[in-house]
């Protein structure tokens, strides 16, 4: 059986997972093949942490600026010390090919590189970027697994959402675009 792909789509925690660090959770998915798949959790702000607060080494041309107060995202579990960026795909990397990812049909790209947040401050940035510290991973056949089990709901993702000024309301936005109601989503999966 050939695994679904869900490479660009949203994975939506259900009720059920009685996972915390995954509660009402909106995770794109940026990469998913055979071997695994890599994503960000794109709704849960680090309540009151900002660029300023993790970046200890910023340049003068970033730490002066406004860049500074971006607030930062819980990204996930995996390498919770490690910043991440995700941008729009208007930005493309200075000096390809750099830590900076954007294949062609991506909504966004990821980089780890400071160069995109020098280039924001000069105006040479993306239109849309969100910091986020560590990802959300599965290895081969585990996130197959987990939606067999009921654990998400999947939907297509979209670029305002990603990056959507009101993160804590896009769990709600999403379950409502799929048709649930979120009251009525059950406590327990089955199998048809």
């Amino acid at each position: 059986m050939r695994p679904t792909l869900l490479k660009g789509h949203f994975l939506l925690a259900m009720p059920s997972m009685g996972d915390e660090r995954f509660e009402r959770s909106v995770i794109y998915i940026l990469s998913h093949d055979s071997e695994g798949a890599m994503g960000f959790i794109v709704n849960q702000p680090a309540e009151g942490l900002t660029l300023e607060d993790i970046g200890t080494q910023l340049p003068a041309s970033v730490a002066n600026t406004g860049l500074k107060n971006i607030p930062v995202f819980v990204g996930g579990p995996v390498q919770s010390d490690y910043g991440f960026i995700l941008h729009s795909t208007d930005y493309p990397p200075q000096n390809p090919p750099q830590e900076a990812s954007a294949p062609e049909d991506s909504l966004v790209g990821m980089t780890q590189s400071l160069e995109i947040l020098i280039d924001a401050a000069q105006a040479r940035g993306p239109q849309h970027m969100r910091l986020l510290l560590g990802y959300t991973g599965w290895g081969a056949g585990q996130l197959e697994g987990e939606l067999q089990e009921n654990a998400w709901l999947t939907c297509p993702a979209t670029l305002e959402d990603i990056f959507s000024p009101d993160p804590h309301a896009l769990y709600e936005l999403c379950i409502q675009r799929l048709g649930f109601d979120l009251a009525l989503l059950s406590q327990q999966g089955g199998e048809a």
